[in-house]
């Protein structure tokens, strides 16, 4: 293994995550048995509507099986 992305076997991230709300992943990448890759960078240029204080959400499951969630907040 090179780099620590090399254990993620899929991830997941909510843009607009709420507490009291569903997971609602707008971008996921994950590996397959062909192909390997994962995308450690999204490409779907994601926009808010409006400025202030939003919540990431970022979900991962390793190559041992392990789900991990992760919520960060931004200031946009």
């Amino acid at each position: 293994m090179k780099s620590p992305f090399d254990f993620i076997d899929f991830w997941a991230v909510d843009f607009d995550w709420r507490d009291g709300k569903p997971f609602e992943h707008h971008w996921q990448d994950f590996r397959t048995r062909k192909d390997r890759s994962l995308k450690t960078r999204t490409d779907i240029g994601w926009r808010y509507a409006g400025k202030g204080k939003k919540r990431i959400c970022v979900k991962v499951i390793d190559v041992f099986g392990v789900d991990t969630t992760k919520v960060l907040e931004v200031k946009v």
